[in-house]
């Protein structure tokens, strides 16, 4: 695998750290680790190549960092954003979006529990995807977090004063989106029907009858909006719950029945597509924290 030119001439200071070169020698591919204690959780993917494109609701609020080559671009309900090389980005836990990899990127992705979101008051006035040059420092601080994270070696004792000083400024410095009425627009309204059905029994012509539009115009309306179709946002809403539950230590069985998976093969399948691994080596390598401590603080 060939090194990217961009980070053999970028001056970061996050650069010149054992954190840094520890992501270097990953291979090429998304890599997964997890806190011992905490539901923090982080990938990092190395010279991408086998994901261009993809499409998620994710299951908790994330911070991704651009570290090395290439960029990407993504689309959400109400913008889009591009980034590259030393850019990050905050996305609020279940913001549909969809995006394209620059073939060959290198981004680690920090999932961040939700104890810390609400601690940092980031839950009042959401914020939902946006992206700015990373500080230097904190960049530095993310990537040694990550590797950390990647290794196992990460606990909540480790991780608070990290997260703490990385959301104070996200909350500081990426302004809330504009709040919307799901109430007042039907396609915000088919989106909260779909999250509410947990047993996934409502048809997409039930949804599209009750919010007032025929199939094909909701089809149409939600995909100009949300950027995906309500059926792949429907399986994106199961898959996000499924990963939840995974990561809080259920079996493959119980997160595919919970999240309204018609059997394991189903989500496996799905899992696979979305994150390049079987859901239960996922569970192994980042599903270190039992239900009891991932809320703890």
């Amino acid at each position: 695998m060939s090194e990217p030119t961009i980070v053999v001439r970028s001056r970061e200071e996050w650069h010149a750290t054992a954190a840094f070169e520890r992501l270097l020698r990953l291979s090429s591919g998304r890599h997964y680790g997890a806190s011992a204690d905490s539901g923090c959780w982080v990938m990092v993917g190395r010279d991408l190549r086998d994901v261009a494109e993809w499409s998620i609701i994710p299951p908790a609020a994330s911070l991704t960092l651009n570290w090395g080559a290439g960029g990407c671009t993504l689309e959400f309900g109400g913008g889009s954003l591009q980034m590259k090389t030393g850019d990050w980005m905050w996305i609020d836990a279940g913001l549909a979006h969809r995006g394209q990899n620059v073939p060959g990127s290198d981004f680690l992705t920090v999932f961040v529990p939700e104890s810390y979101v609400i601690a940092a008051a980031l839950h009042v006035a959401p914020i939902g995807a946006a992206s700015q040059r990373a500080p230097s420092g904190l960049a530095k601080t993310l990537v040694g977090m990550a590797a950390l994270l990647l290794d196992g070696d990460s606990t909540r004792a480790i991780e608070a004063p990290f997260l703490d000083a990385i959301l104070d400024w996200v909350g500081t410095n990426f302004d809330p989106r504009r709040a919307v009425d799901p109430q007042g627009d039907p396609v915000l309204l088919a989106a909260q029907m779909l999250r509410d059905d947990q047993s996934a029994s409502l048809s997409i012509g039930l949804v599209a009858e009750a919010v007032g539009l025929s199939r094909s115009g909701l089809s149409r309306r939600f995909k100009g909006y949300h950027r995906v179709t309500p059926q792949v946002y429907r399986q994106q809403v199961r898959l996000s719950r499924a990963t939840v539950a995974l990561a809080m230590g259920g079996s493959v069985l119980a997160a595919a029945h919970d999240a309204g998976f018609a059997d394991t093969a189903h989500l496996s399948r799905t899992f696979r597509k979305q994150y390049g691994i079987t859901p239960s080596l996922w569970a192994k390598q980042v599903a270190r924290s039992a239900a009891s401590t991932s809320g703890a603080r």
